[in-house]
């Protein structure tokens, strides 16, 4: 079972913001784009907060 604990493996700057990489206790990597300026939302991707697309039987 994973926690919510993660670890920060990288950080990068680019023009639109700021790039996190970080990686799950089970493993798991996902990636966070934190844009510039106070009314931009973060972008994320993998990890735990994605949901798995519902596929039929």
């Amino acid at each position: 079972m994973c926690t919510d604990t993660s670890t920060i493996v990288s950080r990068h700057t680019t023009s639109e913001g700021v790039v996190v990489w970080s990686r799950c206790a089970c493993g798991r990597l996902r990636m966070r784009l934190v844009p510039y300026g106070v009314d931009g939302k973060a972008l994320a991707a993998g990890g735990h907060g994605t949901r798995r697309p519902h596929r039929a039987r």
